[in-house]
């Protein structure tokens, strides 16, 4: 092989490897965190229930749903409901445990990590 094939090989794997590297290189950004919050609204009967996210409300799981869907893959969303419970929460109410798993498979659909913190 002449010294200028040798030259360009190594200008090829020089630059393959920058490249490679550059793909393979972490962003500088983390993932943007959101603590979840369920808020029970006494006034009124039925008991009505709000999720809160930051300073935005939600007055149902699919309106819920319909938000973190907007956010970009990578966020966090952290939720520790307590272990006070009246019975008829959504997400968390005993006997309807195939909502939160949906709720948590939807998550992952979407790559939102999803940390729901246990109470006790």
């Amino acid at each position: 092989m002449k010294a200028s094939q040798r030259g360009i090989c190594l200008v090829i794997l020089v630059l393959a490897g920058a490249s490679a590297a550059a793909q393979e290189a972490p962003s500088d950004a983390s993932p943007e965190k959101y603590r979840l919050e369920l808020v029970r609204i006494v006034e009124g009967h039925p008991t009505e229930y709000v999720f809160v996210l930051g300073r935005v409300g939600f007055k149902s799981v699919d309106s819920l749903k319909k938000f973190l869907g907007t956010l970009p893959a990578g966020s966090i969303v952290e939720w520790a409901p307590g272990c006070m419970r009246s019975g008829d929460e959504p997400l968390i109410s005993v006997g309807q445990e195939w909502e939160l798993a949906e709720f948590k498979a939807f998550c992952e659909t979407k790559k939102i990590d999803f940390i729901l913190v246990p109470s006790g």
